[in-house]
Order: structure tokens, then C-alpha cells, then sequence
């Protein structure tokens, strides 16, 4: 859990010219009733035909008093809508002070060229991953978030990695609906329903598993996968993620977009 390391994000992460009104999001995540998170997103989309997500998280109220953590989540691609890839991604993930940040590049059909690790002492690893986590045109997650964001409907897999594994993101529609405002989320309007599987492919699986694995597991026993409510925020940007849902053995976690512009 984390405090961004926005040196590192700033020098090494291209600076995106000519950007067309950004989208600023800003989301609250609960557990159990608790705001546990709060995320500070943009979106945006450039003249030059590129795309631009970032998302910065923190621990908030008592959880970020006792466990001080936050994360800084980077990509930028070629804006090719359902079609996107990336040209670059980053995740910093600072606990305690510490910070750890993954620096991934691609070329401009997507395929991975780079892979480097700025540990929490400052030493540089540089060393790429196995091939079969990052062939085939596997992208970072949040470059495949964005080419489901631009689909006609949810529907469909895209193959993501993660510099140690790769795995298919697996999104199925499962209903419309309305959202209306209420005292936690600021959206009004209709949504697409969606679940979200991640799948195995290739690379470093534990055989217990660990994290989200975990959690999408705990989810599965209560007969419900993850859950993403896709919907309209400004009518010059696709379908954005304006609420998230998944059960676990410890209650209900629950994202809501609390503010756009």
C-alpha cells in the first residue's frame, strides 16, 4: 500500500502535447460501510491520436492512518478506440514511505521492448520477462480497460500481462440499467452491467492463490464474479468505469465515481 513517487512518474513518463480537454474523475472506494480509498483519475485523449489514463490512489480515514499506502497507475497508448495499444505504462506503489515503480515501453504495434523495476533502494532492474508473459501483443491493464471502454458493449476478452504473468481479462454483459445520484455516487444516467474474470494464461502463478486471485475466488464462492458498471460521463469520451463491486469473505467492496469534469 503507498506515497507516489511522482519524480520518477514525471521524468520517465512521455509528456502527451496537444491534450484535448481532459476528463477528471475522482472515486471513493468502501468496505464493509468504510471508505478504505480514494482515487483521483484522468482520462484523456489527444489531437495527435493518443490516449492518456491515469489513477492515483490512497488510503483514506482510519485504514490511512494505520496503513499509509498509495499507488500511481500510468498509461499511454496510440487511440485506435476498441483497437488501442500502448506505448507506455508505469505503476509506483509506495508503503510507508517506500517506493517501488514498474516502468514498461512498447512499440507502436503494442509488442513490450522494455521492462524495468526501480526498487524501493533506488537500484534499477532491467531485465525482461519470459517471452510467453508478454507475446502475442499482451498490454497492460489498464491499455485493455480502455479498449473495452470503447466497445459497443463490454463483451470479449483482451490478453493482458503484468511483467510476471499473462492472462486474459474476460468482461461478459450481463444487463442495462439506470444510476441515479444518491449521498455516494455523483453519475445520472443508463450503464451496461459487465463481469470481469481474470484467466490465467502464462508465467508466475502461484498455486495458492494470492491477491486478487484470491479475492476473485472468495467472490466466485458467493456466486457473483467482479462486477463493472460502464457509463456515458461526457458524450466526447467512451463509456467510463463509474462503479465496481466484488464480495469477499470480509463484506462487500464497493468503488463509486464521486465527482467528473
Amino acid at each position: 500500500m503507498k506515497n507516489v513517487l511522482l519524480f520518477a512518474s514525471l521524468v520517465l513518463f512521455p509528456f502527451m502535447a496537444h491534450a484535448a480537454d481532459p476528463l477528471k474523475v475522482k472515486y471513493a472506494i468502501y468496505a464493509s460501510g468504510f471508505e478504505v480509498v480514494n482515487i483521483d483519475g484522468t482520462y484523456i485523449k489527444t489531437d495527435d491520436g493518443e490516449f492518456k489514463m491515469d489513477m492515483d490512489l490512497e488510503t483514506a480515514g482510519l485504514l490511512g492512518k494505520l496503513a499509509p499506502w498509495s499507488g500511481l497507475l500510468q498509461s499511454n497508448g496510440l487511440d485506435k478506440g476498441s483497437a488501442s495499444t500502448p506505448l507506455h505504462h508505469s505503476f509506483a506503489n509506495t508503503w510507508q514511505g517506500e517506493t517501488e515503480t514498474s516502468l514498461f515501453n512498447f512499440d507502436k504495434n503494442g509488442q513490450l521492448t522494455d521492462y524495468k523495476k526501480i526498487k524501493k533502494d533506488g537500484t534499477v532492474q532491467d531485465t525482461m520477462p519470459d517471452i510467453d508473459v508478454y507475446d502475442n501483443g499482451a498490454m497492460d491493464m489498464m491499455t485493455a480497460l480502455y479498449r473495452t471502454m470503447n466497445k459497443a458493449s463490454c463483451e470479449g476478452s483482451e490478453l493482458a500481462m503484468d511483467g510476471k504473468r499473462k492472462f486474459n481479462m474476460v468482461f461478459k454483459s450481463n444487463a442495462t440499467g439506470m444510476i441515479t445520484p444518491t449521498k455516494y455516487t455523483s453519475f445520472n444516467g443508463p450503464v451496461e452491467v459487465c463481469t470481469v474474470e481474470i484467466e490465467p494464461v502464462s508465467g508466475k502463478w502461484r498455486d495458492k492463490k494470492r491477491g486478487w486471485m484470491s479475492i476473485q475466488e472468495q467472490a466466485k464462492s458467493k456466486g457473483q464474479l467482479p462486477r463493472i458498471w460502464f457509463g456515458k460521463v461526457r458524450d466526447d469520451y467512451p463509456a467510463i468505469p463509474v462503479r465496481f463491486q466484488i464480495k469477499t469473505d470480509y463484506g462487500v467492496m464497493i468503488m463509486h465515481l464521486t465527482e467528473s469534469k
